[in-house]
């Protein structure tokens, strides 16, 4: 598939009339406003939207309250200058920076300059659960504020290098791989700033390989099955996400494909079995190959050559 024809839709709205304004907020959220001072009131509003990821800055002088229905996509809002609350059930806080609840009703209050930045939920529970092992549907954020204020400045500088190194460029957004890059930084850097049930399973699960629990789940299973007619879909079944979540994870922690692992265990099997076979007793390399899928002999010994330093041959007659 071809890169989009405009991978970032950019848009700019400047308004005096506050029920336009509300009208273009809504766009975030459902929200129901509250009195807006309308004498000199003006808003800004520039947005940069990707596959899966936007960020926005809104500024205005006159201060808005909202009674707001929960967001559909991960929204952290930061405070660049002004006022920013919001009180999400637990009384109203003053913050610098806040997730959005997208789990309940809340309520806030602005006024300023406020940088927005968007996620896809669905992608942020796919990437949550390929780092942690949990299922997509278990990824889930439970407070609005980060977990400190390191992480709270380490947000802000993310969010500045996607936006001015790949979001500000065509170019670069146009290459889907540096669209996804883009995506993934954004969704890991949320994932690590707010407060969500990945963290505790990635700590926990995660020690022992660094690899996420998808990974390990899809490797026992090529393992436990190489010698089976297994597909692609078979082993993203078992690892409990889409095949091209596995393809992408396999990639980035393994620098290879789901199948190319698989290939590699059925040879490692192969040459298992020559080196136990005995060809006085009619044991050959080509049967050993076929029974391990690989059905052109050439291209085998090549391969196999390659892992072993030697000749499949070699291996059966010592």
């Amino acid at each position: 598939m071809g890169a989009p024809a405009t991978p970032v839709v950019r848009s700019r709205v400047h308004t005096t009339d506050p029920d336009a304004a509300v009208s273009h907020l809504q766009g975030f959220t459902r929200f129901r406003a509250g009195p807006i001072e309308r004498r000199g009131f003006a808003l800004s509003l520039t947005s940069a939207l990707a596959a899966g990821l936007g960020v926005s800055h809104l500024r205005h002088g006159t201060r808005m309250e909202a009674q707001a229905e929960p967001t559909p996509a991960l929204t952290a809002v930061e405070r660049r200058d002004g006022e920013l609350t919001v009180d999400a059930g637990g009384g109203e806080i003053d913050v610098d920076l806040v997730l959005a609840p997208h789990w309940s009703r809340y309520a806030s209050r602005w006024a300023g300059y406020l940088r927005m930045t968007t996620l896809d939920l669905a992608e942020v529970g796919r990437v949550g659960a390929e780092v942690s092992g949990l299922d997509p549907e278990d990824v889930r954020f439970d407070a609005v504020t980060p977990l400190s204020a390191a992480r709270a400045r380490y947000w802000a500088s993310l969010v500045d290098h996607v936006e001015r190194d790949l979001l500000a460029h065509d170019e670069l957004m146009a290459l889907p791989l540096l669209r996804q890059e883009a995506r993934h930084r954004l969704i890991v850097g949320a994932l690590a700033v707010f407060p969500n049930s990945t963290l505790e399973h990635h700590t926990d699960r995660g020690r022992d390989t660094g690899e996420p629990a998808t990974i390990r789940r899809a490797v026992e299973f090529m393992d436990a099955h190489a010698g089976e007619d297994i597909t692609v879909t078979d082993v993203a079944d078992a690892a409990r996400m889409g095949p091209r979540g596995l393809q992408a994870a396999f990639r980035r922690h393994r620098g290879q494909t789901p199948l190319d692992y698989l290939r590699r265990a059925r040879m490692e099997h192969a040459h298992r079995e020559l080196r136990a076979a005995d060809p006085t007793g009619g044991d050959t390399v080509g049967d050993v190959a076929a029974r391990w899928g690989f059905t052109n002999a050439g291209r085998f010994s090549v391969a196999y050559r390659r892992a072993y330093g030697c000749s499949p041959v070699e291996t059966l007659r010592r």
